[in-house]
């Protein structure tokens, strides 16, 4: 829902994995009251004058190139 609220208010958001939840917990003090981080949501607005990736076409593989069907 939070990545859907942010692009509805036109904000980015990329949703990030591989961080230390242990770490981050004590960093924020999250440890202390009873809660854990399991995932880290980065939201902001894109450079678009510095991104040369902006303009970019988009590239969509075809169904066929990654999904397999089990009968």
């Amino acid at each position: 829902m939070a990545i859907a609220a942010a692009a509805e208010q036109k904000v980015d958001a990329t949703p990030m994995e591989g961080f230390d939840n242990e770490q981050l917990d004590k960093l924020l003090g999250l440890d202390k009251l009873g809660l854990k981080s399991v995932t880290l949501l980065a939201l902001g607005y894109r450079d678009e004058a510095n991104d040369w990736n902006v303009k970019l076409k988009k590239v969509r593989f075809s169904k066929e190139d990654f999904v397999i069907h089990l009968n």
